[in-house]
């Protein structure tokens, strides 16, 4: 078969988060498979580029940004969406397309799917990763007032109620659709890509001599960053020799913020910055420590960080009361404590640094991922999703590529 991912971020040069995890896990996983694989992806110049990655064809297109200044993020979204189609529509008159795959976030499916002409179907679905309805009512941003709420959740609202199915990383995010859109949750599948636990996996290294804790993803407050550190540096005089390395990239402001806190806590030493990390790289990192802890103000789920991590067998932490309480079991392979809790952030830091308690909880988590989120059990299961969507839209299509 031949399927279309659409996505704005794909590595490695508009990767950055989760949706572009996801995107490449999906591409190379169905190539391997023996499907013919397309990316769309977001160009970032005013240059159409192909080329292949392994067996998985990317083309990259640019939006309007040469052509029109866009002052806004609600037209860049409405513009760009333009532009997908119009690459949509050049690659199926040259080869059929089965299916397409959008993102919710960016609305990139909102022209196509306003658009798609009915004599010639081809089955579209919506993959949930964590909509802006959901990003405005956890964490704030973008503030309900603004226009770009307002376009933006309508332009979500139009794709997920023109697709043929939508699926979801989580039944978090699943709840949120069904709920700001009117969409039936039981007809949301919840199927997420799974991770490589032949790549994320306890490492022959040696542990840090100083008590570790790990943190990787982008460095933020929303991400928890902040109380993170401050739980830390409460926690430091009790446990000798105390760390705390962040992976990945900070902006200028709380990069700053980070550096005066901890300088003038009187604890030098304590946080190590060491910035981007490549993939092939984190497990090493991640082996090397004792404990993850990633306790974000919310997380749509499952929180892929919290899954590699615990297939290289550390115990997590995360923040109750969101998606990453899905893989992130309270007491079993990790803690759960709740949102900007310094003090309940500390005491569990405290009780995963045990070594016992560290060791029990670790190996749990590596076998809950390989029980459940094994990339290739995963990845199977979107197969059969897309199979299953393909013959509702066009049976005589699915009878055809079997």
């Amino acid at each position: 078969m031949r399927f279309a991912l659409v996505s704005q971020q794909y590595p490695p040069e508009t990767t950055g988060g989760g949706i572009g995890t996801q995107t490449y896990a999906k591409a190379h996983g169905l190539a391997r498979f023996g499907h013919d694989v397309l990316v769309i992806s977001h160009s970032r110049d005013d240059r159409r580029r192909e080329h292949r990655d392994g067996s998985v064809r990317v083309i990259r297109i640019p939006g309007f940004d040469e052509r029109m200044h866009l002052n806004t993020t609600e037209a860049w979204w409405l513009t760009y969406s333009v532009e997908v189609a119009a690459a949509i529509t050049e690659l199926h008159q040259r080869s059929p397309i089965d299916l397409i795959d959008f993102p919710e976030y960016g609305a990139e499916g909102f022209a196509w799917l306003l658009n798609r002409p009915a004599e010639c179907p081809i089955a579209t679905v919506i993959h949930l990763h964590g909509s802006l309805v959901m990003l405005t009512s956890t964490i704030g941003w973008p503030d309900a007032d603004s226009e770009l709420y307002r376009t933006g959740t309508f332009m979500e609202g139009t794709c997920l109620r023109l697709a043929d199915a939508v699926f979801s990383s989580s039944a978090c995010s699943a709840d949120w659709c069904a709920r700001a859109y009117g969409i039936r949750r039981d007809a949301i599948e919840v199927i997420h890509t799974g991770i490589d636990t032949d790549l994320f996996s306890p490492r022959n290294v040696p542990k840090e001599e100083r008590p570790t804790v790990v943190f990787a993803g982008r460095i933020s407050r929303s991400k928890g960053v902040a109380t993170l550190v401050e739980a830390v540096l409460r926690l430091a005089p009790n446990v000798p020799g105390l760390q705390l390395r962040l992976i990945g990239r900070a902006d200028r402001e709380f990069h700053d913020w980070i550096s005066q806190r901890t300088s003038s806590s009187g604890i030098p030493g304590v946080v190590d910055m060491i910035g981007y990390v490549p993939r092939e790289d984190l497990p090493d990192y991640l082996s090397r420590a004792h404990v993850f802890a990633a306790p974000s103000m919310y997380e749509g789920g499952p929180g892929f960080v919290y899954l590699e991590a615990m297939a290289c067998g550390l115990p997590v932490i995360a923040c109750s009361g969101s998606g990453a309480a899905e893989v992130v079991h309270h007491g079993s392979n990790g803690l759960l404590v709740p949102p900007a809790d310094v003090d309940a952030l500390a005491v569990a830091l405290e009780k995963l640094l045990d070594d016992g308690v560290r060791r029990t909880m670790g190996a749990r988590a590596r076998l809950d991922v390989l029980e459940s989120a094994d990339s290739r059990l995963c990845l199977r299961r979107i197969e059969a999703f897309y199979r299953s969507v393909i013959a509702a839209v066009d049976p005589a299509r699915a009878s055809m590529t079997g």
